[in-house]
Formats: C-alpha cells, sequence, structure tokens
C-alpha cells in the first residue's frame, strides 16, 4: 500500500496517523514479523522498520543498545528481505525501510530497491543522505516505485525546508528535538508552531518523530500534525518483555494504550 494513499484513507476519516519504529532482528530474527503483524493488528498505520548498523547517527542508546543485540544475531541485510517476503499478502498498511546510506551501498542500490520493490515495501528513509546528494538514489527510488521520506529538523532553515519538500514523497518527517532519539518533554507550543513554519512550503503529511513516549504527548502532537512517530518507547518495552512468552500479546496491548484512536 503506498504510504501516500494511507494518508487520503486517514483524511477522509477525520484520523491522525500512528507510525511505529521496530529494529529488524529485535529482540529476535524470528520474532520480528510477528511484532510487524501485531503492530498492524493492534492500529499502527505505519510500520518504519530499521536496519541495524553499526554507526549509527542520532540514535539515542534504547535504541543502539536494540540494534547491537540485532547484529549480534546476525540480523543482516539478505536476513531482512527473506523476512519482508514472508509478510508478503499478509501486511494491509505501508512499511518503510528506515536505513543508513553505507550498507544499501554496499549492498548495492539497484540490488536493494528491486528486493524492497519485490517485498512490497512502501517508502524507504536514508538517515544520513541530505537532499543536496540524492539525486541518483531519488531516481532510483522513483524507478522503483518507492517513496522518499526525508527529515526537517528544528535547526533547518526555510529555504532548504522547502528543497527537502520538493523532493520527498509520502510525508515530512520532523524532528521535534535537536539531538539523539529518547523519551523527552516536549514543548507542544513551540512544535506546532514549527509545523505551521512546515506547511508553507508543502502539501505532504507532516509527522513528528523523536522524545514522544506517552498518550498525552501523542494526544497534544495529533492536533497539530498529520501524524505521530513512536519509536524508543516501544523498543523499551520490547526489551523488557522480551523473556515473556506472552510478549506479542503485552505489546499490543501497550500499543493500544499509547494510540488515541
Amino acid at each position: 500500500m503506498k504510504i501516500s494513499q494511507k494518508f487520503k484513507d486517514l483524511h477522509k476519516l477525520g484520523k491522525k496517523a500512528f507510525l511505529a519504529y521496530v529494529p529488524f532482528g529485535f529482540p529476535t530474527l524470528d520474532d520480528s514479523a510477528k511484532i510487524i503483524l501485531a503492530l498492524q493488528d493492534c492500529g499502527v498505520d505505519i510500520v518504519e522498520l530499521g536496519v541495524p548498523f553499526s554507526d549509527p547517527l542520532a540514535d539515542g542508546p534504547i535504541i543502539q543498545a536494540a540494534a547491537n543485540k540485532a547484529l549480534a544475531q546476525g540480523a543482516n541485510t539478505d536476513k531482512l528481505f527473506t523476512m519482508l517476503n514472508s509478510l508478503k499478502g499478509k501486511l494491509k498498511i505501508p512499511l518503510v525501510i528506515m536505513t543508513y546510506y553505507n550498507p544499501v551501498l554496499k549492498y548495492g542500490m539497484d540490488k536493494f530497491f528491486l528486493k524492497m520493490k519485490k517485498a512490497q515495501v512502501s517508502g524507504v528513509m536514508i538517515v544520513d543522505l541530505p537532499v543536496e546528494e540524492s539525486k541518483a538514489y531519488i531516481k532510483k527510488a522513483n524507478r522503483f516505485n518507492l517513496e522518499t521520506i526525508f527529515f526537517v529538523t528544528p535547526t533547518t532553515s526555510f529555504t532548504r525546508a522547502k528543497k527537502i519538500a520538493d523532493h520527498s514523497k509520502g510525508f515530512i518527517y520532523y524532528i521535534s528535538v535537536t539531538g539523539i532519539t529518547g523519551p523527552q518533554k516536549l514543548d507542544g507550543d513551540w512544535l506546532a508552531a514549527s509545523v505551521k513554519r512546515i506547511r508553507k512550503v508543502t502539501q505532504l503529511p507532516i509527522c513528528v518523530g523523536f522524545g514522544i513516549h506517552k498518550k498525552s504527548q501523542v494526544k497534544e502532537i495529533s492536533e497539530f500534525s498529520d501524524g505521530v512517530i513512536i519509536g524508543s518507547e516501544i523498543v523499551k518495552f520490547i526489551d523488557e518483555n522480551s523473556c515473556r512468552k506472552d510478549l506479542v500479546k503485552r505489546l499490543s496491548k501497550h500499543i493500544r494504550s499509547l494510540c488515541i484512536k
């Protein structure tokens, strides 16, 4: 399913998007598919699946630790696509791959994108690829019908935000704070003003991520954004319950406690 279509469907229903980030291969390789399907079943609108990388850019300690555990268990690109192919026909919501440029180049960009298309992945984010250097990447992604999501941060200038918006598809990922991922106390009024500023340069949906970890924040941010992204809180919950046989059931309940639907 295309990301753009999901937002159109939500808009018709008067709803905002709830996006969940999880790392591939965490807590185990076998758990990834189960967790993704559980996220779908409990109301998540879009899943962001992180590809574990040994040299992350903005990941806080919670996501870094999860990625390291996944890498230690052998999480790699080939196993990622094996898992994604096992979801074909089962996943009805958009799935976005979040990765770094090095693993994509090492694997081969054409090969990487072709396998994503075959696995019915909807979009891609490359965390450390600036829009100014993304021409070849965007061209190839378009060829494989993948929507390219870029980031706008609190320090992004108005001019650069417009350039980023012009090259984005699906939605704009607005990073709510400077620094790394992890639970934060957020200034709702300031975020609302920031999102309003970005709306002047794009008609794409704007989703807010980083720092969001409780329902009150989800509710507040949903009032002025098109979607809310939660990562570290979900990863932390998975880690704390990874030894339980009812992990998936408990995770579903936790996700529902964060949603506002």
